[in-house]
């Protein structure tokens, strides 16, 4: 059976998703950071500003101010996953930092993928407006 997708209910659902996962990531540097011994991660501290900027906000503009131009599944998805994957990177060069490893491979691999995927979602939505002719 097809169903019609709700744009407006999946913006607001994303939007309360990623105020969750701000809250969450917040909550869990606070946590990370008492029990780390004194050692201090600026990417630790300040993870949850990853799904606060790049994820609530945008979304929140989409809701308030979208007007029909709401992005697809794909774009969503795309994005999604690409703020996700910056936000686990901050994540993990702050329990690096706070563990004294100074070896950060893995983080440059994480961080271009976030951003690949970020970057796709974008295009994938402009591309989108474009053929809608908006």
């Amino acid at each position: 059976m097809f169903t019609l997708r709700n744009e407006k209910r999946d913006i607001k659902r994303n939007m309360f998703i990623y105020l969750g996962v701000f809250l969450f990531v917040a909550l869990f540097g606070f946590i990370y950071e008492q029990f780390s011994h004194g050692v201090y991660s600026f990417f630790m501290a300040f993870a949850f500003l990853f799904p606060m900027t790049l994820g609530f906000l945008p979304y929140i503009i989409f809701y308030f101010f979208g007007k029909g131009s709401y992005p697809s599944v794909l774009t969503s998805d795309l994005y999604n996953a690409g703020v996700a994957t910056i936000t686990v990177a901050s994540i993990f060069k702050g329990v690096l930092d706070i563990y004294g490893t100074t070896r950060d491979v893995h983080l440059y691999i994480l961080s271009i993928t976030g951003l690949i995927l970020l970057i796709a979602g974008v295009v994938s939505h402009i591309v989108s407006l474009v053929k809608k002719g908006k």
